[in-house]
């Protein structure tokens, strides 16, 4: 055949044999011994096999041979570099070794003795197998009996062969990337245990088939107590060995249990049961998991330490009743195991669904209010002490409910917190304020100024001094007639990016207050050097005036506080003419509270002024 013809030929073989349906699939050794059979019935050659390069311990191991005229393959067979250097030495510099007299062939010939003569092999042809550009193995081809001269269509060929094993093995090396990067995201490095999404999926899923189940799943939420200060008294490291001892200890636990234990939060792991055969079943688990609390966990350094759990459970369906959300139901019993008695299981109730419903809506309609802007500021006035004379406002949030009513704001700040909405509120009160503001101008009720709380979150916004000063310019007011109130923990913060804040704020002519002195802490020094030109007395001050001695005390320190660093003062919830009489003779400016007046409505506020 000539050589043309020879070389396609060959090539056409190997595409067809590379291409062939589920090829691709097929386990390693499979596609291995398809390829080396195949070499040997194209090139009527005695053998072929494949060997895989052990670095660490410089050999060559053999991973299939074919006996062409047994038609059988063997493995294991080792060779070391030690023994054969100028083999070595040639597979990882040469492209071909094509041994034609492999007895007395350089590159071979130092297997003649124990390799070659024995097996009856004359000729060789070795083609080195790279990936990720280094050498992983060789196909080697064995011709017994007579000497081959191995021509360029086989040399071609073989050499091909070499590429497409390297290819093989690229494409497991994918494979084995992907399975660590899909276990990653279902499993939990630290304990591997499944990850909350991959433990979610199984509830999910179990929930669309709870029609075709006899019997009910449970889901147990189990949380460590106070696991924050084991964190911060040992250091992550500990924590973290803390962590994985408690998850082999629910390992061993649930070892006899039909169920999957996931670890779904910093703390909390989940056990989920399918299918709950009986009550008995769980409370024997519910039994133990209790003694487990109560069991010290040894740390790396042999010291025991006490680390209580709290258990929440689900059974569900709920009597027939679906439930939507088996985890958020464990959550919130797990949370209320907490808060009862730590070390505890807290069942999850019927009722409840009612409240978890109430409290899902409630946090819908939260975000929709805010969404389109549907909370408003009610103002309450701040009066000159010595005139009586309202002479600023302070904007506080009210939320009117379409079917509630008005929402006091204890009610849904906290909510607001937890969904991460406090940074929308402010800057939607800061807006709102700012367009009341133009709305007294506009028909002569002008003040001093409005003062707007300024959440934690809304300073930690670098963007924050440029989203008022955009305001101020938008609604054609001078800066002085904002005032922003920032609760004292922000100010005792030694942060250099709150004081950059600050400083931008002060910058613009915006005026700043702290709200509730004297409840937090902040370091006098710090204070003194800070853009502030107000204290706002915290009402829990006011209470006792003016017969209580603490309060006096307190009230005495903070008035003269305000006069040493040349600061304004305001008290806050005056309700009695004794308080406002005291707080005026102590010389505090302004003066704020239902004893004036409450917070109202824009409506309410400019028929006062």
């Amino acid at each position: 055949m000539p050589a043309v013809e020879k070389l396609i030929s060959l090539h056409k073989s190997l595409l067809v044999l590379s291409h062939g349906e589920g090829f691709i699939d097929y386990p390693r050794i499979s596609k291995l011994k398809r390829i080396i059979q195949s070499c040997a019935e194209q090139l009527n050659v005695s053998r072929v096999s494949v060997w895989k390069l052990d670095t660490d311990a410089q050999r060559i191991v053999c991973e299939v041979l074919y006996l062409h005229e047994t038609d059988q393959y063997y493995q294991g067979a080792a060779l070391y570099q030690t023994d054969f250097p100028s083999y070595f030495r040639a597979i990882g510099e040469d492209r071909l070794i094509n041994a034609d007299n492999a007895i007395s062939d350089p590159r071979t010939k130092e297997f003649a003795d124990s390799y070659l003569i024995p097996n009856e092999i004359c000729s060789m042809l070795d083609a080195p197998i790279f990936s990720s550009g280094k050498l992983q193995g060789v196909i080697c081809l064995e011709q017994v009996g007579e000497q081959r001269v191995w021509d360029m269509p086989e040399m071609s060929y073989v050499a091909s062969l070499a590429d497409h094993i390297s290819m093989i093995n690229e494409h497991e090396l994918w494979l084995r990337d992907r399975e660590q990067l899909e276990f990653l995201e279902q499993y939990d490095p630290l304990t591997g245990l499944e990850k909350r999404n991959q433990f979610q999926k199984r509830l999910d899923f179990n929930q669309q088939e709870a029609g075709n189940s006899e019997n009910p799943s449970a889901l147990l939420l189990i949380g460590l107590d106070s696991f924050a200060s084991i964190n911060d008294q040992y250091g992550h490291t500990v924590a973290d060995h803390l962590l994985v001892a408690f998850a082999r200890r629910l390992e061993k636990l649930t070892r006899q249990i039909d169920c999957r234990l996931a670890r779904v939060g910093g703390d909390t792991f989940g056990i989920w049961i399918p299918n709950l055969e009986d009550t008995e079943q769980l409370n024997s688990l519910t039994h133990e998991l209790k003694l487990t609390s109560r069991t010290p966990l040894k740390i790396c350094n042999e010291e025991f330490v006490n680390v209580s759990s709290s258990t929440g459970v689900v059974i569900y369906p709920i009597e027939g009743e679906p439930v939507t959300s088996p985890m958020r139901c464990a959550e919130l019993a797990m949370r209320r195991a907490k808060e009862s008695t730590r070390g505890g299981v807290q069942y999850f109730a019927k009722d409840w669904l009612v409240q978890l419903q109430s409290k899902r809506t409630f946090e819908h309609d939260l975000v929709e209010a805010i969404e389109h802007s549907q909370l408003v500021p009610f103002y309450q006035p701040i009066f000159c002490a010595e005139q009586e004379s309202i002479v600023g406002l302070e904007a506080l949030v009210r939320w009117p409910h379409p079917d509630k009513g008005y929402i006091s704001p204890a009610e849904f700040l906290p909510t607001a917190r937890k969904l991460g909405l406090m940074e929308r509120l402010g800057s939607l009160m800061l807006k709102k304020a700012c367009e009341d503001l133009v709305t007294f101008e506009q028909q002569g009720k002008s003040v001093d100024w409005v003062s707007v709380n300024i959440a934690s979150e809304q300073l930690h916004n670098s963007a924050l001094s440029e989203e008022i000063a955009s305001l101020l310019q938008e609604h054609d007011l001078s800066a002085c007639k904002i005032e922003l109130e920032i609760v004292e923990e922000l100010i005792g913060q030694n942060s250099a990016f709150v004081r950059s804040q600050l400083e931008a704020l002060s910058s613009l002519g915006v005026r700043m207050a702290i709200d509730d002195f004297g409840t937090g802490y902040s370091s006098l020094s710090r204070l003194k050097h800070m853009p502030v030109t107000k204290l706002k007395i915290d009402k829990s001050f006011v209470d006792g005036l003016p017969d209580a001695d603490n309060d006096r005390c307190i009230a005495n320190s903070i008035v003269g506080l305000a006069k040493g660093l040349q600061m304004e003062l305001v008290a806050e919830g005056v309700e009695l003419l004794e308080q406002a009489d005291y707080l005026k003779q102590m010389g505090c400016e302004y003066l704020q509270g239902y004893y004036f007046a409450k917070p109202m409505s824009k409506d309410e506020i400019l028929k006062l002024l």
